[in-house]
């Protein structure tokens, strides 16, 4: 049972840590954007190699808390959780079979949707149009931070889950 429950909670704790976390006034440079970074490999890779770990309502319910935590518009966060949870559910059977480039590949055109979605609601919300470099920024530290999620993701899934079908 105990095993049962640490599988089915690892990424809503992940998600509901790091947006506790990464709220804390450490005066990082992008630290809103690492925070939302994390957030979202966290939900691509949970829903795309264990599926079972990252239950939709679990992911609705962290998503909420997180929203708590960001500083950004509220709902934002959580849309681009939703999706990413729908696009990786969506190929999940195609990219989790083959190689981790076409899997970051895919992460990495989704991320360039919910990228462009994030900086046209922003600039909807200031009633300008924003800089284009910050949402560049998010983009890169996004796609370029999931390798290394994947290798810690990987390896937790190896030392601490002896469950084959998570």
């Amino acid at each position: 049972m105990r095993r049962f429950f640490r599988n089915r909670t690892v990424p809503s704790l992940v998600i509901i840590f790091t947006a506790i976390f990464f709220s804390a006034p450490f005066a990082l440079p992008g630290q809103s954007e690492i925070q939302t970074a994390i957030i979202l490999g966290t939900v691509w890779f949970w829903c795309l190699y264990a599926p079972l770990s990252l239950p939709l309502l679990f992911l609705f319910f962290s998503g909420l808390i997180a929203e708590l935590f960001r500083s950004g518009p509220p709902g934002i966060l959580l849309l681009w959780m939703l999706a990413t949870y729908g696009v990786a559910h969506g190929w999940r059977f195609k990219l989790a079979q083959g190689r981790f480039l076409a899997s970051w590949g895919a992460f990495s055109l989704t991320m360039i949707g919910g990228v462009i979605l994030e900086w046209m609601l922003m600039s909807l919300r200031a009633g300008t149009l924003l800089s284009p470099l910050v949402a560049l920024f998010q983009f890169a530290l996004t796609v370029g931070i999931y390798p290394c999620l994947y290798v810690i993701f990987i390896w937790e899934r190896r030392i601490f889950n002896s469950d084959k079908d998570l």
